[in-house]
C-alpha cells in the first residue's frame, strides 16, 4: 500500500485547492452541522437512551453523556492533508475524523440527549465540547475520550485557548 498511498497523497496535493473550495468551513456552516434532530443523530440517541432504560434525565444524564463519549471513542482523530468535512455517517464508517468533525458529532449527541448548553469549543490546536449540568461545568476531551468536571473542565477549556464557542442555538467568541 506504500506506493498507492504516495500516489493518493500526490493527487490530493495536486487538487487541494479545488477540493477545499467546496469545503468552506464557515462558522455558520459548522453551526448548521450540529443537528440534534437529524435522523442519524436520533438513531444513535435512541440506542444510547435505550441502553439506560428506563431513562430519566435527572438520574441518568451523566450516564448518557458517558455513553455518548464511549460511542465517539470509536472515531480516531486524524490530521487530514486538506480541509475536508466528513458527515457523521462517514466518520462512523471510516472510524476516523478531524477534531472539529468529531466535536460536532459529540455536541450533536449531547444536544440530542437534552443538553441545551453543549457547545463546541474550537481553539488554535484543539477542539472540545463543553456543557453544564446541575450548576457544574464539564468538558469532553475529544482526543482522550474523557469527561472532565468543575475546575479540571474550566482549566482544560481555558488551556485550549478557545477562539469560537458555538452550537446550533448560540455563538460567542473565545479569548
Amino acid at each position: 500500500m506504500g506506493k498507492a498511498l504516495e500516489v493518493a497523497e500526490y493527487i490530493l496535493e495536486r487538487h487541494k485547492d479545488e477540493l477545499e473550495k467546496e469545503e468552506i468551513r464557515s462558522l455558520s456552516r459548522l453551526r448548521q452541522i450540529i443537528s440534534p434532530y437529524s435522523e442519524y443523530v436520533s438513531s444513535i440517541k435512541t440506542k444510547i437512551l435505550g441502553s439506560l432504560a428506563p431513562y430519566q434525565k435527572e438520574k441518568n444524564f451523566l450516564d448518557a453523556v458517558q455513553e455518548v463519549v464511549s460511542h465517539a471513542s470509536g472515531i480516531e482523530i486524524v490530521q487530514l492533508p486538506i480541509q475536508y468535512s466528513l458527515s457523521f455517517e462517514e466518520m462512523e464508517k471510516l472510524g476516523a475524523a478531524s477534531r472539529i468533525d468529531k466535536s460536532l458529532l459529540v455536541a450533536s449527541l449531547l444536544r440530542a440527549i437534552g443538553s441545551e448548553t453543549a457547545c463546541c469549543v474550537i481553539g488554535n490546536q484543539y477542539s472540545l465540547v463543553k456543557f453544564n449540568w446541575l450548576n457544574e461545568q464539564y468538558a469532553v476531551d475529544i482526543d482522550k475520550n474523557e469527561i472532565l468536571k468543575s475546575e479540571k473542565a474550566e482549566e482544560f477549556i481555558k488551556d485550549s485557548k478557545p477562539r469560537y464557542i458555538f452550537n446550533d442555538l448560540s455563538f460567542e467568541f473565545g479569548e
